[in-house]
């Protein structure tokens, strides 16, 4: 049975990796697809680069906003922050300290070409087509209201991205790595044919969202998980998989598989691991359709 996982923000936390690798893996998925946010915060992001970059399965890697800071950083790219700092304040020493590096300046210089042939090669999106008429986006943090979706797929790396925002003098943190509550805000139209399968936003912070904003379809499944849909029972539109892996300890995966039904209906289901430091919590989502 054809399957393909998407894998939510790992931040370091290399035993959730190895751990949900290791369930993921017994599906003999067609694909892994990794939604970004490799590093900070968590102490291992250097294994975490490591286990991915090692894997024998076909694998997509996206950018996050913690690889865009790491490059910026690295690169001391011109802007708003300084890169360094802004880096720093969202959990870079912990990266640093990984790697090895006593400072940033080590960083700069001695930092492997390898691993920045990683950094640097990163997806901004992926998307796969599993059945005929159905399109699964996957992307960082979602689709930016500011960035039309044929822009946003037209874009290859993150220097084209950094070129576009700087074309149209757009705040970065309104880019698809860094959009939260105004792509949550947004109507679905503006991603239309495509299920978007996203993470950077912990679930339990959305869940905050969607209750001071009242938004309406939010099914959050848990604090790992949440689906938006059209309308209540409706078709899927977006899936959150960032369990926050830092604070919670726990880390989501959302598997797409091709279930046969009856009479020949064939139906694409969504399935989720989630797993913690002492457990494993599998989940079946149902159809992606009403």
């Amino acid at each position: 049975m054809k399957n393909y996982w998407f894998i939510g923000d790992i931040h370091g936390e290399i035993d959730l990796l190895d751990s949900l690798l290791q369930a993921i893996l017994k599906h003999n998925p067609d694909q892994l697809i990794f939604l970004g946010d490799y590093i900070d915060r968590g102490p291992h992001s250097r294994q975490v680069v490591d286990r991915i970059m090692q894997l024998d399965v076909p694998a997509a890697c996206l950018m996050g906003n913690h690889e865009l800071m790491l490059l910026s950083a690295y690169e001391d790219s011109p802007g708003i922050y300084n890169p360094m700092e802004l880096w720093y304040r969202n959990g870079g020493e912990a990266t640093l300290q990984s790697f090895g590096f006593p400072g940033f300046f080590s960083f700069q210089s001695q930092m492997e070409d390898a691993y920045m042939d990683f950094f640097r090669k990163l997806l901004l999106n992926h998307v796969i087509e599993p059945q005929p008429g159905i399109r699964i986006l996957g992307t960082h943090a979602g689709i930016s209201p500011l960035i039309p979706l044929a822009d946003q797929l037209l874009l290859k790396d993150y220097q084209d991205l950094q070129q576009y925002m700087a074309d149209r003098q757009l705040d970065m943190g309104d880019s698809f790595l860094w959009v939260r509550e105004s792509f949550f805000a947004c109507p679905e139209k503006l991603w239309k044919g495509n299920l978007v399968v996203h993470g950077h936003t912990p679930t339990l912070k959305l869940k905050r969202i969607v209750q001071e904003e009242n938004y309406s379809h939010f099914q959050f499944v848990g604090n790992d998980l949440v689906i938006r849909r059209k309308e209540e029972g409706g078709e899927a539109v977006s899936v959150g998989i960032d369990s926050g892996s830092g604070l919670s300890g726990r880390l989501s995966g959302l598997g797409i598989f091709m279930k046969p039904g009856t009479a020949g209906d064939d139906r694409l289901h969504m399935q989720s691991i989630t797993v913690s430091r002492e457990d494993i919590f599998p989940r079946d989502l149902g159809p992606i359709g009403a």
